[in-house]
């Protein structure tokens, strides 16, 4: 049975609204869908009057602005079957027959569709904005009916906060308007969306629809089916947690998307692991609470949900369009607020993946496109914005290939989280007013997000950016030119939220006592004064009270010194800022195992050089655009300064490389093994096959040559070629690889010293012979085997070489490439194929641990190099400030746990520790 259309479905042209007039003068609007030419497939209460007689019924294209009179041609016999074929007089479009599907058995299966529910408005020309509905489908037999499982509520129960003018609206289905809608798993067409199930028993979260195996008997459709040319096959609909061919080639979206979840779930554990680090209900984040200052239209759905870390996700779910601007003061918790809604979205089937993306590195738009005409700029932006996301997800190795990136941004199947937008505004803390023209950077950036659209480009594409006040004031409100979004400020804390915090004792403990800190001094002013205390006013952020709080468990800072009038806010906060450090130190030193350095002022000296470095390599290097707050190791090696650490790495590459040459060239004149014929001079003539040989062993030697030099000298070195589709079966995460449980590292370890070894081998048998190079490779292999992976092995997965696997891969791949090659070019030179074969394959494995090696050699020379400034080993101690609270993980890097602090860090470092 051959399927003759295997377009992927829903298609937004095929997308109608249906419009029928009502007895009383209302109308009622619907959804539908052109399974054909002229021929649309919609719900049966949506085309009925009361009494069960077919109305007059008009559809509009979603991209037409004229409507088209229909016919209704067929409605069930058993009222219950909720499906109607509607017949137009004219074409809409030439279109291909749908595929109709049968799902069997009562697995879930993910499905997709686009309808017009209400609450999406209408724009002035009166066309209705749609939305796109993604979702888990599962047949039930016995009641002949398909639940739709959509993740967020699709209604909420009215409670004491609601007046009576606001129930009904409550009562009203968000998904309202969108009956009709065609549901499609992949090309074919199982459903036809009907009302919502029983909100009391599912809580709002799921829908009904009716399947094609309904009606599909149905004997008057089964003529109009004939008459009308539609395709008389249904096919099954592949199962996903089958193991077929099928099933695997149709689900690759899906296998992508789970292991997206799988990966920023991991990413959210590891941004906010070890922020107090004491305890595990110490790690719990403060909570915040939001007001809505902006886009009040657009969250009218939304007016009655409180904003907090619990409820973020009821009142994003609530808006539309679904774009959500998170600003407040510096330290007051946005990006914690945006993490946790990325967090609860995670969890609801048929959202798109949320994903957190650094807007410090957005990517500045090329030349060509400031030169555009004004009109023809914003979609250019928009396409720039999409192909920096698509980029994003690669360079954080979200996904493997660029194709998949691609289709999950084209497919709005990701729902971008930016933060970090503080770092291009052109002065978040002045006073004056902002002047649009000023940044024209960000200028583009909010105009790429303007023009950000949804699936179809209809309806503005959903976001949640993360971003601070203008002017760090509680009364300022984000004044960026986002239309159609709702804007929420995240508010200070209040005395009661500080006092609530500071009795509860869940902070770090006193260093010297191991007991609760007495804040008995600041209790009082606060209990005294209320908002109008001192405490209320200089720890009115999550971000002040934990400087305090680790402040005074340290003893560096009094709690009495926090209320005293002898010093000013600022005199304050800037001592809380100096104290954070040592603090910290103090304690993870002895608790947190990793290298710490010997005292605070190691420590920092370390965090100085690493935020300076951060601050003078902002903006694009040699094409390659940083972002000035992540650390990330492969592009880390600058701070022992450039041509220093490059001519360093030309040394490294030149004495194995030249080493190899001479042995080659020793082989090819007096035969493997007689390195003492060579150095005396019993050479044979250099006529015939051992000139031939010479030759091809110069050339191999100068070809290494040039390419060490190249390698060596470049400014950025090549990465692994990580997203190659025929490696990406190895491409695995690099935050399961921060674990290195002892399989992964046996597993790095024998190929580090495979690799070395057998490399060392081949140059000791070419010269020395036989048992002289296998010696020499074990004993190498296993002392850099057991020494590279022990010692700078964390270091090694963090600065460009991900995971042992992939380089296994790709060492396997250089081997049977070069085995090749061996094989067909020794017979040349006088040697037998096997020869070839083998020596081919050896060399080829040594070359590709080298060629993909080049990311870690050069940081490896870097640290070497910059012993006085950094710790060689700096992943480790890297990983131990991420444990101790003072860096956080971003994608494949690391960060400042806070802004402020890398600011302060650059401002008050001593400046005997800048690089």
């Amino acid at each position: 049975m051959r399927q003759e259309n295997r377009e992927e479905h829903p298609v937004p042209e095929r997308v109608v609204e249906t419009v029928i007039a009502l007895g009383d003068g209302r109308r009622q609007w619907g959804t539908g869908y052109l399974i054909a030419d002229r021929v649309v497939l919609t719900a049966r209460h949506l085309v009925v009057d009361a009494n069960g007689t077919p109305g007059r019924v008009a559809v509009q294209g979603m991209f037409s602005s004229e409507s088209l009179s229909a016919k209704v041609v067929w409605t069930p016999a058993d009222t219950t079957i909720d499906v109607a074929l509607l017949e137009l007089p004219t074409p809409l479009a030439r279109l291909k027959n749908v595929c109709w599907g049968r799902i069997d058995g009562g697995r879930p299966r993910e499905v997709s569709g686009i309808g017009f529910p209400r609450r999406q408005g209408r724009d002035p020309g009166g066309a209705r904005h749609s939305d796109q509905l993604w979702g888990r489908v599962t047949l039930q037999p016995r009641r002949n009916v398909l639940s739709v499982d959509v993740g967020g509520a699709t209604r909420r129960a009215p409670d004491m906060r609601d007046g009576p003018e606001q129930i009904p609206r409550w009562q009203t289905s968000q998904w309202g308007g969108a009956s009709g809608t065609a549901l499609f798993c992949g090309p074919h067409l199982v459903g036809v969306l009907s009302r919502d199930a029983d909100p009391d028993t599912y809580d709002g979260t799921r829908l009904h629809a009716v399947p094609v195996s309904a009606w599909w008997d149905d004997p008057e459709f089964v003529r109009h089916r004939q008459r009308l040319g539609l395709d008389p096959h249904r096919y099954p609909v592949p199962d996903s947690t089958a193991d077929t061919t099928a099933a695997a080639s149709s689900l690759t979206r899906t296998s992508t998307e789970e292991d997206l979840r799988v990966a920023m779930a991991q990413q959210i554990s590891a941004f906010t692991s070890g922020w107090h680090g004491v305890s595990e209900e110490a790690d719990q984040a403060l909570d915040v609470h939001c007001s809505a200052v902006g886009g009040e239209e657009y969250a009218r759905n939304a007016q009655a949900i409180p904003i907090t870390h619990d409820s973020i996700h009821a009142y994003y779910l609530a808006l539309s369009p679904r774009r959500l601007v998170i600003t407040g003061p510096s330290g007051s918790g946005k990006t914690i607020l945006a993490l946790r809604l990325m967090r609860q979205l995670l969890d609801m089937p048929g959202q798109p993946v949320p994903v957190y993306f650094n807007l410090a590195a957005w990517r500045v738009p090329s030349a060509d496109i400031r030169r555009m005409p004004a009109d023809a700029r914003p979609a250019a932006l928009a396409k720039c914005f999409e192909g920096w996301l698509v980029d994003q997800l690669l360079e954080n190795d979200l996904v493997v290939t660029r194709r998949e990136a691609s289709r999950l941004v084209a497919g709005r199947r990701i729902l971008p989280v930016l933060d970090g937008m503080d770092q291009i505004l052109p002065d978040t803390a002045s006073a004056e007013p902002f002047s649009p023209g000023q940044n024209a950077v960000l200028d583009d950036l909010v105009c790429a997000l303007n023009n950000y659209r949804d699936i179809h480009g209809g309806s503005r594409g959903a976001f949640v950016l993360a971003t601070r006040a203008r002017k760090d004031v509680e009364s300022e409100t984000c004044d960026l030119s986002l239309p159609e979004g709702s804007v929420v400020q995240v508010e200070r804390l209040t005395w009661r939220q500080i006092q609530e915090r500071l009795e509860s004792g869940r902070g770090p403990r006193d260093q010297e006592t191991n007991t609760p800190v007495d804040w008995g001094p600041v209790l009082e002013d606060i209990a005294a004064h209320g908002d109008q205390s001192v405490a209320a006013r200089r720890l009115d952020t999550p971000w002040k009270l934990t400087l305090a709080e680790w402040a005074a468990a340290s003893r560096h800072v009094r709690p009495a010194y926090l209320i005293t009038d002898d010093a000013s806010d600022a005199e304050v906060e800037e001592k809380l800022l100096a104290s954070f450090v040592p603090s910290v130190h103090g304690y993870h030193s002895v608790h947190t195992t990793g290298t710490s350095g010997k005292n605070p002022q190691q420590a920092m000296s370390w965090l100085t050089v690493l935020a300076q470095h951060l601050e003078q390599s902002r903006g694009t290097v040699h094409g390659v655009p940083l972002s000035g707050r992540e650390v990330v190791l492969a592009r880390i090696w600058p701070v022992a300064g450039t041509w220093r650490v490059r001519f360093a790495h030309l040394a490294v590459h030149f004495v194995p490389l030249v080493l190899f040459g001479l042995a080659c060239v020793i082989a090819a004149v007096t035969g493997p093994g007689h390195a003492g014929d060579f150095f005396t001079g019993h050479w044979p003539a250099l006529t015939g096959a051992t000139g031939t040989r010479l030759k091809a062993a110069a050339g191999l030697s100068g070809a290494l040559l040039l390419a060490g030099a190249y390698f060596a000298l470049r400014y950025w070195p090549w990465m692994p070629p990580t997203h190659w589709p025929l490696l990406a079966f190895a491409q695995r995460r690099t935050q399961g690889l921060r674990i290195r449980r002892g399989p992964r590292r046996i597993v790095s370890g024998l190929e580090i010293g495979s690799a070395i070894g057998l490399g060392v081998g081949m140059t000791v048998m070419l010269a020395c012979g036989w048992v002289f190079g296998i010696a020499a490779g074990a004993v190498v292999a296993a002392l850099f085997g057991w020494f590279m992976e022990a010692k700078v092995g964390l270091d090694r997965t963090l600065s460009g070489n991900f995971n042992p696997e992939f380089f296994w891969a790709l060492d396997m791949l250089g081997a049977a490439v070069f085995a090749g090659i061996g094989a067909l070019a020794f017979p040349l030179l006088d040697y037998s194929w096997t020869t070839g074969l083998a020596f081919g394959g050896c060399f080829g494995f040594v070359l590709g641990f080298g060629f993909f090696l080049v990311p870690w050699l050069r940081y490896i020379t870097a640290m070497t190099l910059a012993r006085k400034q950094l710790p060689w080993r700096l992943a480790a101690f890297l990983d131990w400030a991420r444990k101790a609270g003072l860096m956080t993980i971003s994608g494949v890097g690391f960060q400042f746990r806070h802004q402020e602090l890398q600011e302060w860090i650059v401002r008050k470092g001593p400046p005997s520790a800048s690089a």
